[in-house]
């Protein structure tokens, strides 16, 4: 190769971009509140955090049901998504439900698009056939402890492999919730270590082998990137309770500094006590905090707020049988 040649190069800029783009790809369209970040994209890790009731699992449905939708007509990625689901609030139902709207927004949109004489270059799909195929790309699994947990993460391994390989990248991998077992873990009983140097089943150690394994996903997930959604409850301190605290009076175990999720929420006034070991929060790389209140027409109102990173607007919004509705005051 001369120096001409190497000064050119193999490959335009353009197509260079077009080459990585899938590594980068937006998650701006999924969901009210993440139009607002701008470069989340399939390496981040997405904490959803809230009180109960506050629609975190409607918020992770409603995403992974637009990665699940084709891409010609729906707008969707045409991905797989894997949901592991810790707290039993998994609704196959909704998400039938939610997948049919959108069938049926694309059915009348597309006649009515006819009845004006207005010609497509594709052909309509059976909307039960996109159905069964968007359902087929959702891998479920139902985990009743920490140890089910990480056997699950280890198994999904070969199952990123074969998606892969048949075409059905996972693009998103759903944890809800990932602190369903913090009471559990915490009361656990650690082996200190033993003869083996192994972390037991404390809460530390079952953090490290959960954060450790989805990092070993992610890197299994070339070259589409896999976007890590959890949701998470939050707990607040004892000299700070709502109607949905359940779990008052819970006093913070490293007391000598405050979390950088701490320093959030102290940002918004409220004395939330950040319980999840420091592992955790620093694999964290995006925060969204759900709220819920009352409306004047006694409409429940739900709002979405960054806390990583900071951002100073605040989407509210509604949900709907056919998913979420963005409000305007």
């Amino acid at each position: 190769m001369d120096v001409e040649e190497w000064v050119m190069g193999h490959e335009t800029a353009q197509s260079m971009l077009r080459r990585i783009g899938p590594l980068t790809i937006a998650v701006a369209p999924l969901v009210p509140a993440l139009q607002r970040i701008v470069n989340l994209h399939g390496r981040h890790v997405l904490e959803v955090a809230g009180a109960s009731g506050s629609a975190k699992s409607e918020f992770l449905l409603q995403a992974a049901v637009k990665c699940v939708l084709p891409k010609q007509g729906f707008g969707g990625w045409e991905g797989s998504v894997v949901w592991f689901d810790l707290d039993g609030h998994f609704d196959v139902l909704r998400l039938e439900r939610l997948l049919q709207a959108h069938i049926h927004d694309y059915e009348a949109t597309r006649q009515r698009h006819e009845e004006e004489g207005g010609e497509h270059e594709d052909e309509m799909e059976d909307g039960e056939e996109v159905l069964k195929a968007c359902m087929e790309r959702v891998y479920y699994t139902r985990c009743y402890s920490s140890l089910e947990f990480l056997s699950a993460l280890k198994s999904s391994r070969n199952q990123l492999l074969r998606a892969q390989s048949y075409g059905k990248a996972v693009r998103i991998l759903v944890v809800d919730s990932i602190a369903a077992f913090y009471w559990l873990d915490r009361a656990a009983p650690s082996n200190g270590g033993g003869s083996s140097g192994k972390l037991g089943l404390s809460l530390q150690g079952v953090m490290q082998a959960v954060v450790r394994e989805l990092k070993e996903l992610r890197n299994l997930s070339h070259p589409t990137g896999l976007l890590v959604m959890v949701s998470k409850c939050n707990i607040y301190s004892s000299n700070f309770t709502d109607g949905n605290d359940r779990f008052g009076g819970i006093q913070k175990e490293n007391a000598e500094e405050d979390s950088t999720h701490e320093k959030d929420f102290k940002r918004l006034g409220q004395q939330q006590r950040e319980f999840m070991p420091a592992v955790w929060q620093e694999f964290v790389t995006h925060r969204l905090l759900l709220k819920s209140q009352v409306a004047d027409n006694n409409e429940t109102l739900f709002t979405a707020e960054w806390l990583r990173p900071a951002l100073l607007t605040i989407d509210e919004f509604t949900v709907h049988d056919g998913g979420f509705r963005l409000t305007t005051r």
